[in-house]
């Protein structure tokens, strides 16, 4: 069987989860290919794929209604909808719509394929009711995230990282408002910002420097290498993602497999704390609390591997086949 996995190449999460869902295929026994679809040099070698797997979009070219076809729904559904409406007020109409190529993809796909069980129940509320909709683990390669030593403790009594991509989804608005606070409070706590993209900088300064978050933080634009970043997560106290509705992401993943405590809103079920969703003054309180030593760690559950995914896909495959 013939599997082609159609992605933008872009370093997202969603670029390297069908990157290592298909390298994990291959490993398998699977003709395993992750195509970026919009490289003509590249799709040539997937439009005789027996399966074709959409990250994406497919590519020019290939009929989308006479092949196998498996979505991935890897967008948040309100960030979608978001996206779909922000796109509009620049003037930005039709094929760049994320909601509609969404809705589309569901109803026309032989599978579809999510991660969050949350997601899961909103898609299959838009569907009709014969519908299935896959809901499988998110893995990781766990040979590349795992706990080790360190080149270095990070500053800070505690120390705490985040790295979230800047979507409004998950971007650290609320942790930058909070930890005003937290640091009155935990005057000797340090926190590291990475990954914060120098466009919006003009911003996130203004917030940080006038409540005085700067003057106790490290923050950078900096994107970390992956070994990089698994020192970083061994060389913190905690991982900070806030993940708006208590989802989770690979980031968080990737930080709990490589020993880091994980610090979410309510309802990460891999997050050693959680924290409740809305007003920063709470936020703040709970998070000092954590950070004082004051609250137990939840028990979570073992972060899947990428083969458990990549067994799951083919399952699905095997299905539609």
């Amino acid at each position: 069987m013939k599997v082609a996995h159609w992605t933008m190449k872009n370093g997202s999460g969603m670029h390297r989860m069908a990157e290592e869902i298909s390298a994990q295929e291959t490993k398998m026994g699977l003709d395993s290919l992750c195509l970026d679809g919009a490289d003509p040099k590249e799709s040539a070698d997937g439009f005789n794929a027996d399966i074709h797997v959409v990250h994406t979009h497919l590519p020019d070219g290939l009929a989308d209604r006479r092949i196998k076809k498996v979505f991935v729904a890897h967008g948040t559904p309100e960030s979608n909808f978001r996206s779909a409406i922000n796109a509009m007020s620049r003037g930005v109409h039709g094929f760049s719509d994320p909601f509609m190529a969404s809705l589309y993809m569901i109803r026309s796909s032989d599978a579809v394929v999510t991660f969050w069980p949350r997601h899961k129940e909103i898609w299959k509320s838009m569907m009709d009711k014969r519908s299935v909709v896959h809901c499988i683990p998110m893995g990781i390669d766990k040979t590349k995230w795992s706990p080790g030593d360190s080149r270095g403790k990070y500053a800070g009594s505690p120390s705490l990282l985040t790295a979230e991509n800047c979507h409004e989804i998950k971007w650290p608005l609320d942790l930058f408002i909070a930890m005003s606070w937290v640091f009155d409070a935990v005057p000797e706590a340090r926190l590291h910002v990475i990954y914060l993209p120098l466009d919006q900088c003009r911003w996130w300064g203004a917030l940080t420097f006038n409540n005085g978050t700067a003057y106790r933080s490290f923050i950078s634009s900096v994107a970390f290498s992956k070994e990089d970043l698994a020192n970083a997560f061994r060389s913190v106290d905690y991982y900070v993602g806030l993940v708006r509705y208590g989802d989770y992401n690979r980031i968080c993943l990737e930080a709990k497999a490589s020993g880091c405590r994980v610090i979410s809103y309510r309802g990460n079920p891999y997050a050693d704390y959680w924290l409740d969703e809305g007003d920063q003054r709470m936020i703040a309180a709970q998070m000092t609390l954590i950070l004082q030593g004051a609250v137990s760690p939840r028990e979570c559950p073992e972060v899947p591997d990428i083969s458990e995914t990549a067994s799951a896909m083919m399952k699905i495959y095997e299905g539609i086949a």
